[in-house]
């Protein structure tokens, strides 16, 4: 099984990025039920300070030696966060209903460190193993250097059958890239992506078709499951397909990262797309395919990585780029997946909307 459940970004500010890293924990019967214990009381006391506030209308001070007691007492000031957090969107969206849904447990520095491959954390001496609990954490090599930054907040809680630590990490950025060297993505289903360079450089990347294989055979599943009304199995299959989806980003993302940084690009351009999902197309299942694209979340995926490598992320003008001959500048349909013009210039459709999208005017802010 992998260790590593996922790494994905929390937010940007100033010139620093915050990550979030979860990794699996070792954990034997008597360390398991001490996390149970602290994290289930955490669950309780953050709902039930919730309704004190959502009957007070406003947030109200309550003494830390009212909570239960199994919480260590540094991770009371979290349980008062936590609280608060929720309460501004029961307020923001009319909603008394919300709560903590899942038992988790939370530290803030200093409160935990990792030594020798091992999560120490407080505990407050009250289940007769002294004020900490070491707990073997599973990392991968990536992983470990994270580990090594600085780090935030962290969260325990049930993963499946095992415990996993959520790390909040603060990942310095690179300096900013002198190079003036620009790269085009086009993005698309068919061909998740096609860049190219300035100077020419090409390279096409993922494979569509494997793609809306994964997707036609899920949703065959989906259909068998449902006639079968058998709900438990279609969320777990909705989730496979989620996880799957977001593994894909994450690779894609990495490797136009990669690609940029040996090419010595220093600005990333990728088109401004609005409404992807209110576009009319002839089929059902170009419907079906385009509403299920992930172009926002690769995007997301790719700003933050060009960011983190000193890369900037421009947004261009996405009109006629894939039309326009990038040799003689007039307009044409493509014909399928290749491009003719009456001037001789022949290409790939998706190529030529990379050329295109290199020169193309900006549109928007700048992102990264």
């Amino acid at each position: 099984m992998r260790n590593i459940i996922s790494v994905g970004i929390i937010t940007q500010g100033g010139d620093i990025i915050y990550l979030t890293s979860r990794i699996l924990l070792k954990t034997d019967e008597n360390t398991s039920q001490i996390l149970t214990i602290m994290a289930k009381a955490y669950q309780n006391e953050v709902n039930n300070l919730l309704q004190l506030y959502i009957q007070n209308k406003h947030p109200v001070y309550v003494s830390y030696g009212d909570f239960c007691t199994f919480i260590p007492f540094w991770s009371r000031a979290m349980v008062v966060q936590d609280a608060k957090d929720i309460f501004k969107h029961v307020q923001k969206f009319n909603n008394p209903k919300l709560k903590l849904k899942a038992p988790q447990c939370c530290w803030h520095q200093p409160n935990f460190r990792i030594t020798n491959n091992e999560l120490e954390i407080q505990v407050g001496g009250r289940f007769g193993i002294g004020d900490t609990l070491k707990l073997p954490i599973m990392a991968e090599p990536y992983q470990q250097r994270y580990l090594k930054m600085e780090l935030g907040k962290l969260t325990i809680h049930p993963y499946k059958q095992w415990w996993a630590a959520e790390f909040n990490v603060k990942v310095p950025e690179k300096p900013r890239s002198l190079s003036t060297k620009r790269m085009g993505i086009d993005l698309g289903i068919k061909v998740p992506a096609v860049a190219y360079t300035d100077d020419g450089k090409i390279r096409f990347f993922g494979n569509g078709r494997e793609a809306r294989f994964r997707r036609n055979a899920f949703y065959a599943k989906l259909t068998e499951l449902q006639k079968k009304e058998d709900y438990r199995r279609i969320k777990e299959l909705n989730h496979g397909l989620y996880r799957w989806e977001i593994t894909q980003c994450h690779i894609l993302s990495s490797q136009l990262i990669q690609f940029a940084l040996e090419q010595n690009v220093g600005v990333l351009c990728v088109e401004q797309l609005h409404g992807i999902g209110k576009r009319e197309v002839k089929h059902s299942r170009d419907k079906r395919d385009l509403n299920q694209w992930s172009y926002y979340r690769l995007i997301d995926n790719l700003r933050y990585k060009a960011r983190r490598e000193g890369l900037r992320v421009v947004f261009v003008n996405p009109r006629n780029t894939s039309k326009r001959c990038p040799q003689c500048g007039r307009l044409n349909t493509p014909d399928k997946r290749f491009y003719h013009c009456v001037c001789g210039f022949r290409c790939h459709r998706d190529l030529v909307g990379a050329m295109n999208i290199v020169h193309a005017p900006e549109s928007g802010p700048v992102a990264g």
